[in-house]
């Protein structure tokens, strides 16, 4: 083995130690390939000799310190929306009425809901309880700083509200503009925000003995590597009061050899359509059992029959990909979608592509695009500011962002990336020149090129003479 293919394993070994490390997942695909040239390129930005002295540098920092956690969230996943998984919903709202008789305002529920992403699932938890009257301290916790200043800031655009009916949009919320709303409810604007890594010791509720009523950790584990999700799911179960409740996402389930010796048990509960964990020691007669569940002949029927749920989750999106499901496919699949303008199979497909590779600037810039279409543009900038940390000439990234910091008005930011767009577009090779579906959207590429020069001229000239 040569000494540069050698140096280039070295690195993806080292990267994949720290990210396991810092935040436990597993990087899945050929994200671990990529992620050699994603440190190239970290590693030129920031004066290092190479890859290796950049990773190797990363190995003494903690996963707080600045460049680590530029890295932690940009592999962390923050696409969410209100009111998810209404089944689910259904059973948190079944155990919230049972576990709220005896909550006061001076002892209300403990809720933690762990790895919140931009707190749409806290707050959605918080006007479950609003709409039950119970009192209830709702705490969200990510990993993602970035995350969690959307989430602490309130502010949602149309695509995180697409499953909220007007009426509970109307009640929690209020417009600031066409495409943007603010949380603006007492109940709501109590949720709180920390950061927090689940490899480590649980937050501590504000009961007696500092444990929570109930958990909400959904849709995270299946990021984690087999050890690293061992460790969560103790830690999960330690922080759990003897009568709470775990919840997970309704694909997810808990295996014995996730379970330590030394943590609690826990044992699997069905609430409807929803699914439960509960403490081993909680006896199955104190299980709370929806309202609907009584023993009649007629129950009885539809429980061994039961019919079919009044929810809308089934309307989520889907796409068909190709039987080699791998990112490129999904890019491929996202691409049609859009220029056949079907926006939202796009994303289902965008979605899954970032989460499977992270480290892919193609599928960042292609989600900015959508999510912008959208009228996601908070979302859209986060995609475009991802895209340009892997690729800082990706000029039609910087392209992309600074139109929407336009939009925003905010002319600092706009200037600085329609300066990145003229750099990007002055680099050489040329940054696009991995790209697939980009070319195919955007039309002949020197016309996009001139286009995006005219529309920097432009902008930085109006700019200056503000």
């Amino acid at each position: 083995m040569n000494q540069g293919r050698y140096q280039r394993r070295q690195v993806i070994t080292q990267a994949c130690d720290l990210f396991e490390r810092w935040t436990g997942f597993a990087l899945r695909g050929a994200a671990p390939t990529r992620i050699a040239e994603t440190f190239a390129r970290r590693a030129e930005a920031l004066g290092y000799d190479d890859p290796l002295t950049y990773v190797e540098a990363l190995q003494d920092l903690s996963s707080t310190a600045a460049e680590p956690q530029r890295l932690v969230n940009l592999i962390t996943n923050g696409l969410t929306a209100f009111w998810r998984d209404e089944p689910q919903l259904l059973a948190l709202r079944s155990i919230l009425r049972n576990l709220g008789a005896s909550a006061t305002a001076e002892r209300p529920l403990q809720i933690w809901c762990a790895g919140v992403s931009t707190g749409e699932e806290a707050y959605t938890v918080a006007m479950i309880a609003s709409e039950e009257n119970i009192p209830a301290d709702v705490l969200g916790t990510d990993v993602n700083t970035e995350f969690l200043s959307v989430a602490r800031r309130g502010h949602y655009g149309t695509w995180s509200l697409r499953r909220l009916d007007e009426t509970r949009r109307d009640t929690f919320l209020r417009p600031i503009d066409e495409h943007t709303f603010a949380i603006d409810h007492p109940d709501l604007e109590r949720v709180r925000f920390d950061h927090h890594n689940l490899l480590h010791t649980a937050p501590r509720s504000r009961r007696a003995d500092m444990r929570w009523d109930v958990i909400l950790c959904r849709n995270v584990l299946i990021y984690f590597t087999p050890r690293a999700s061992a460790t969560v799911v103790g830690h999960l179960a330690d922080a759990l009061a003897c009568d709470g409740y775990l919840m997970l996402g309704s694909s997810e389930q808990i295996h014995v050899e996730q379970l330590n010796t030394e943590s609690p048990r826990l044992r699997a509960t069905r609430h409807g359509e929803g699914f439960l964990y509960r403490r081993h020691e909680t006896k199955p007669g104190q299980t709370i059992e929806p309202g609907a569940w009584t023993f009649s002949e007629s129950a009885l029927d539809d429980l061994l029959e039961p019919p079919a749920p009044e929810y809308s989750g089934l309307d989520e999106p889907t796409s068909e990909v190709g039987l080699n499901d791998t990112v490129v496919d999904l890019l491929e699949t996202a691409g049609a979608h859009m220029r056949q303008g079907e926006l939202r199979l796009a994303m289902a497909c965008l979605e899954a592509a970032t989460s499977y590779d992270p480290f892919v600037v193609e599928g960042h810039c292609l989600l900015g695009q959508v999510l912008d279409q959208l009228d996601a543009g908070h979302s859209a900038l986060k995609a475009y500011q991802k895209a340009l940390f892997l690729e800082p000439f990706h000029w039609v990234a910087a392209w992309g962002a600074a139109r929407i910091y336009e939009t925003f008005g905010e002319h600092d930011a706009a200037r600085r990336a329609w300066r990145q767009t003229l750099e990007g577009l002055a680099a050489s090779p040329e940054p696009l020149r991995h790209s697939r579906v980009i070319p195919r959207l955007i039309g002949p590429l020197e016309d996009a090129r001139q286009q995006a020069h005219q529309d920097a001229h432009r902008a930085l000239s109006v700019v200056s003479e503000l």
